[in-house]
């Protein structure tokens, strides 16, 4: 028997996808270029040397703007067959592959590894609340991550208005988000 938590995820998760995809793809595009200004003043303004970002699947916010910014080093993450992820330094030349569910992944590139510099991790997600919470597609793998790594790390969502819910329920693993952008602007989450 499904947990009543995950039950109520999983019909959340329908609801913001089809929110989502009811997006046309110039919305998609035009609404990504806002949230890419509204991502680089955040970095900007915090400082940040080192960022954690994704390739965007076709329905998220596009991230490319970010992928080959020679003023952060940009890491990618690699999925592991054990629902894990490792972080692969990215650039202008980086060479992608993809993966199961579409995913692109970098072929090559030198691995993230904690260190003193501040970092920001942009994360993907299919729906967040005000209160920081994030849902995202079910597998856990930056949950996962961030419960072994996350320490020193800020955790921000970049997402479109119309993916936000009106509360999520919340399980123990689940790691807020500090931050979210949206083509509206940079929407700070409450501390717990």
């Amino acid at each position: 028997m499904i947990p009543k938590t995950s039950l109520l995820k999983q019909q959340l998760r329908q609801q913001a996808a089809s929110t989502r995809n009811q997006l046309t793809s110039r919305q998609r595009q035009v609404y990504s270029a806002q949230i890419m200004q509204y991502a680089r003043e955040y970095l900007l303004l915090n400082s940040i040397q080192r960022l954690l970002t994704y390739k965007a699947l076709p329905a998220e916010v596009n991230t490319d703007a970010l992928l080959a910014n020679d003023a952060l080093d940009v890491y990618v993450p690699r999925m592991l067959d054990d629902c894990d992820m490792t972080w692969v330094a990215v650039d202008a030349t980086s060479q992608w592959k993809q993966v199961g569910f579409g995913v692109f992944e970098p072929s090559q590139g030198k691995l993230w590894q904690p260190s003193s510099s501040k970092t920001v991790l942009f994360c993907p997600l299919l729906g967040f609340d005000t209160q920081g919470n994030r849902l995202g597609m079910g597998k856990g793998y930056f949950d996962r991550w961030l419960a072994k790594h996350g320490e020193n790390i800020d955790v921000v969502g970049l997402a479109f208005s119309c993916q936000a819910l009106p509360k999520i329920p919340v399980e123990q693993h689940d790691v807020p988000l500090a931050t979210i952008i949206t083509e509206h602007g940079v929407l700070s989450c409450p501390t717990a």
